[in-house]
């Protein structure tokens, strides 16, 4: 490997892991975890063992989403979404508490970074209400372990009898004004040696891989390797307990299902998962809500017969059919239990009829292709230089790697240049899929009326938060149409942005956003832009949303575009207005 490589990926003052462990056993063996209402009702000290109880039994556990903005709205949300439950017969135990992403910053930096969506625990007293105020199980998991604040968030989580602490799936996120990923990933290393401390109280390492890597592989063999990589980490090196989860990318019940069943043939430690999320990928804001309906029922039915028939302990997500358009309401989510507890019913009924073994062959198939990619992946890094029995230099590695090239690198599948990375997929993922038919249907509708021709135009394109899936679209869009694009990846800071444009000289920006605060992502960008002397134009794609005072998930599109900046709703609008400017240039 060169030297230059070698500093790439593994600065010189690289801390050590061993001591970043020791210092955070011994904080986390000085904690002293609540004991919830969850816990008091089910006669355990942490609600690993019950759901290893659930797993031994049979029983089906539920699980929601709630993200508003404090723990008060909170609370009172979840105890409506309680007494209605109880009135209409219906199970919940347990909510992620969704989090605004100032979560992941330190406590004093978290009032002065731009709102997004999500809930802010402000003092001490919110944390503690969880265990003592709430009646259904709380989890942490955005912007918690992963994140600058990972100690700090750890800390508070199981004090405040959270069980469950994720996600070190997104060790690849950044936040605003935080530019060091070796602090970032020293103290997910020191965090998640405070979980490991608990082990023995039941505190586990959540990881809803969805929300890293795994959303943008290509390969479901790929999507496996990376959690034996994560276990390695977790587990092998730092000695938690682990967890990964999955489910709002996988649309295909087979799939769904034979990825589940491979996650528990690698599951060595018997950690129950902490759940199996709703399909959130083929809901569309141009369907009915009837159309929704069937989907979630769907996607849920076909969840729960495979935990009745291959338990794993894992909660069960409905996702509310309301989810593409609007924040779920306390009345969204509880119709969404009614779905997941009815088709509970319905499954138990119809568990006989169903035959198992297409799931198992694609299972397989995954778990050797996972296990291929995983070895490969560990010979890879080894040479590169990275030692693979270091926590921290496996994750800062990886981390700047991307997923784009460790799948380039050591995927499992056959090299083959017709495919985006080189390689066919083992098995192909939903996203994937979903990606190549979007992509080409957005050609299709585009050529159909234009044959745009962007040659000489210059953009630089980045997503303002963790979201992917969009930008990859317009990137493929732009290019096919000969834009020269300088892609910045995900969760970049506007003055970023605004460096990239001054230094290649681009004639436009495309901004991808979706967490809820295009309003001000927009204004921020452009008051960089200005701060530097440029006029470039903006484009702001995504869902262009945001909380004003009182009023949740205003459409700020006029407001956008009232600064200044092009909102644009499709990519053609995008397209359109970059032709027009072409000219220009000669």
């Amino acid at each position: 490997m060169s030297s230059r490589v070698a500093e790439e990926l593994l600065p010189a003052d690289l801390p050590g892991s061993a001591e970043l462990i020791r210092e955070g056993r011994e904080i986390g063996g000085g904690l002293k975890p609540a004991r919830t209402r969850y816990d008091e009702r089910h006669g355990v000290i942490s609600e690993r063992f019950y759901k290893e109880r659930c797993r031994e039994d049979g029983t089906i556990t539920y699980y929601i989403n709630l993200g508003l903005k404090s723990w008060p709205e909170t609370r009172d949300a979840l105890g409506e979404v309680w007494e209605e439950c109880r009135r209409r017969d219906l199970r919940v135990d347990r909510v992620s508490l969704t989090a605004d992403r100032r979560m992941g910053l330190m406590p004093a930096e978290r009032a002065a970074a731009v709102e997004e969506t999500g809930i802010m625990f402000w003092t001490r007293e919110d944390w503690a209400g969880v265990a003592t105020e709430i009646e259904v199980q709380g989890i942490v998991n955005d912007h918690a372990v992963g994140s600058p604040a990972s100690v700090f968030n750890a800390v508070a989580a199981i004090e405040a009898g959270i069980s469950y602490v994720g996600n070190i799936a997104q060790q690849s996120y950044g936040y605003p004004g935080w530019s060091s990923d070796v602090e970032e990933m020293a103290n997910t290393v020191k965090a998640i040696a405070v979980i490991a401390a608990q082990k023995d109280a039941g505190v586990v390492l959540d990881s809803y891989i969805d929300d890293g890597y795994v959303g943008s592989f290509h390969d479901c063999a790929t999507s496996l390797a990376w959690c034996l990589l994560h276990r390695r980490v977790a587990e092998e090196l730092i000695g938690a307990a682990y967890s990964p989860s999955y489910g709002s990318t996988f649309a295909d019940p087979v799939l769904k299902a034979a990825f589940g069943q491979a996650l528990d043939a690698i599951n060595t430690s018997r950690v129950p998962p902490s759940l199996v999320h709703g399909d959130t990928n083929s809901l569309d804001p141009g369907f009915s809500l009837d159309r929704h309906a069937a989907i979630v029922t769907t996607d849920v039915f076909f969840t729960i017969a495979n935990q009745l028939a291959h338990p794993t302990g894992a909660a069960v997500h409905a996702t509310p059919t309301t989810e593409p358009i609007r924040i779920p309401t306390v009345g969204d989510i509880v119709q969404s239990l009614e779905l997941a507890n009815e088709a509970e019913r319905q499954a138990r009924r119809a568990l006989p009829m169903i035959d198992w073994r297409p799931v198992y062959a694609v299972r397989d198939r995954i778990l050797e292709g996972g296990r291929r990619c995983y070895a490969d992946m560990l010979a890879g890094l080894k040479g590169l230089g990275v030692d693979i029995d270091d926590p921290l230099q496996i994750l800062v590695s990886t981390r700047r790697l991307g997923a784009e090239r460790i799948e380039e690198l050591w995927g499992a599948g056959p090299p083959d240049p017709e495919y985006p990375r080189g390689r066919a997929p083992v098995v192909a993922t939903n996203t994937f899929l979903r990606a190549t038919e979007t992509r080409r249907a957005v050609l299709e509708e585009i050529l159909a009326e234009n044959d745009f021709d962007l040659a000489g135009i210059k953009v630089v394109a980045a997503s303002a938060d963790v979201h992917e899936y969009g930008l990859g679209v317009v990137v493929s869009i732009l290019r096919h149409f000969g834009a020269e694009v300088v892609d910045l990846g995900t969760s970049v800071d506007n003055d970023l942005v605004a460096a990239a444009a001054a230094e290649t000289a681009a004639d436009a920006i495309g901004l991808s956003t979706y967490n809820g605060s295009a309003l001000s992502v927009a204004e921020d960008l452009l008051a960089h832009l200005r701060e530097r002397g440029l006029a470039t134009a903006v484009f702001v794609g995504g869902r262009l949303i945001q909380d004003l005072g009182p009023v949740k998930s205003v459409d700020v599109t006029d407001r956008i575009e009232a600064l200044g900046a092009n909102p644009c709703a499709t990519v053609g609008q995008m397209l359109a207005s970059l032709a027009a400017r072409r000219p220009s240039r000669n």
